[in-house]
């Protein structure tokens, strides 16, 4: 309650044009020890979590080319951030 979130959208991040957009928030961020398995089937930091909505998301990028990574945001909470490579021609050709 009271906290804040923030939304960022870089393009053209790299010489290839692709994009990130990264999430943080002042809560109370994430232990050292849960980042190093907070993409792994099954591990969960919540009650009645199933540990599977990261590990899926993180499949969902890797499928796509990017990759999804977790630290301190500068809020002072955790900050995600999906980062994803610029479409080749052919998938642009295909859209």
């Amino acid at each position: 309650e009271g906290g804040r979130v923030e939304v960022r959208l870089d393009v053209d991040v790299d010489a290839a044009g692709g994009a990130r957009v990264a999430v943080s928030d002042s809560g109370p961020g994430v232990t050292e020890e849960a980042r190093a398995r907070l993409f792994e089937p099954f591990f969960t930091t919540r009650p009645g979590g199933t540990g599977l909505g990261l590990a899926v998301s993180q499949a969902i990028a890797e499928a796509h080319g990017g990759h999804i990574d977790v630290d301190v945001g500068p809020l002072g909470g955790a900050r995600f951030t999906l980062s994803l490579p610029a479409p080749s021609r052919e998938q642009e050709a295909a859209a």
